[in-house]
């Protein structure tokens, strides 16, 4: 494909583009910003800020574009050469930030015909224009300043061997094609990290973690209950062991949310205390404790009960987002 020719669908709005393309980067950020993902992305700083990195700069590329489509032409002319210079740059940074989105997350990505073909005028217009070497042949490449407006400018190639080529740079195409070809590279991205996501929630569906607080949880409160104001060794040893069966069922729930990546730092400190919690009705049955008192041991079940709810209501949300279909 020679850079006098360009495939371009000059119907497409591109506002249209630019808000499917934002829609398409809200996808990809809402899926590294869940944290059963995050957390892993986060273990190589690298590939987060790669990820990150390209993400700010399509959208501020997707600012720059849509800007030159919506503001008029400047009248002078240093700044005709700046909004040039700088929507093609834009069209150039936009394609490598996909490029290496693309392979943070390992999806395969190569360049269309025609966005290499935009990548072309670029390089011959502003990005080597005094001494460009393509395709073993060396050109000197010339914009003409007063073809310059908003549409494109004229580009005058040369190979210093009397062979000239003229071709006009058609910007409003060429913005036109990138977007179209930078949707059908995201699209890509959205479609493996859906795959990825429903992969990972159809390997829990089947296995709620609500299933992991039995019926008999209210059993096993009551029994601790009746425990601490008990006065037999035998019923106090008997609330003893329902505090080891609570703690033992918490333990499954904080091992099954750690298994699926959903334990987040304020599940995590939530957990930590009621942890400590069932420490310490542990130390009140075992009499390691001699200082707590009755009245201590039922403020302490008294927050076991409530919080339990707590941790109820978070393994139904999450059981209810594994069932759905993404």
């Amino acid at each position: 494909m020679s850079i006098n020719a360009i495939t371009v669908n000059p119907q497409r709005n591109i506002t249209t583009q630019v808000a499917e393309i934002i829609k398409l980067s809200e996808s990809v950020r809402c899926h590294i910003n869940t944290h059963r993902y995050q957390s892993v992305l986060l273990d190589d700083s690298k590939i987060w800020n790669q990820i990150c990195s390209s993400l700010d700069l399509i959208g501020d590329s997707l600012c720059a574009v849509e800007s030159y489509e919506t503001t008029p032409f400047p009248e002078d002319i240093g700044l005709k050469y700046i909004y040039t210079y700088g929507i093609l740059q834009a069209l150039f940074l936009m394609q490598d930030a996909l490029r290496h989105l693309s392979e943070a997350f390992e999806v395969p990505y190569e360049l269309t015909e025609t966005l290499r073909e935009i990548r072309n005028y670029r390089n011959a217009s502003i990005g080597h224009p005094s001494k460009q070497d393509q395709n073993k042949k060396r050109y000197y490449n010339y914009i003409s300043r007063i073809s310059m407006n908003k549409p494109g400018f004229d580009l005058m190639r040369s190979s210093g061997d009397r062979d000239h080529i003229f071709t006009r740079v058609d910007i409003a195409r060429a913005c036109s094609d990138q977007l179209d070809g930078i949707i059908d590279a995201y699209r890509k991205i959205v479609e493996r990290l859906e795959e990825i996501d429903k992969m990972h929630k159809e390997k829990y569906k089947d296995t709620p973690l609500a299933d992991i607080f039995h019926s008999a949880m209210g059993y096993f409160f009551e029994k601790i209950a009746q425990g601490i104001h008990a006065h037999s060794y035998g019923d106090r040893e008997f609330g003893y062991s329902h505090v080891r069966l609570v703690k033992d069922t918490y333990k499954k729930f904080q091992a099954a949310l750690v298994e699926r990546n959903e334990l987040n730092d304020y599940t995590e400190y939530d957990l930590k205390e009621y942890f400590h919690a069932l420490d310490r009705l542990d130390t009140y049955f075992s009499g390691t404790e001699n200082t707590m008192e009755e009245s201590d041991a039922r403020i302490y079940l008294s927050y076991l009960r409530y919080e339990h709810k707590h941790f109820l209501q978070i393994a139904n949300e999450i059981d209810a987002e594994y069932q759905n279909k993404t």
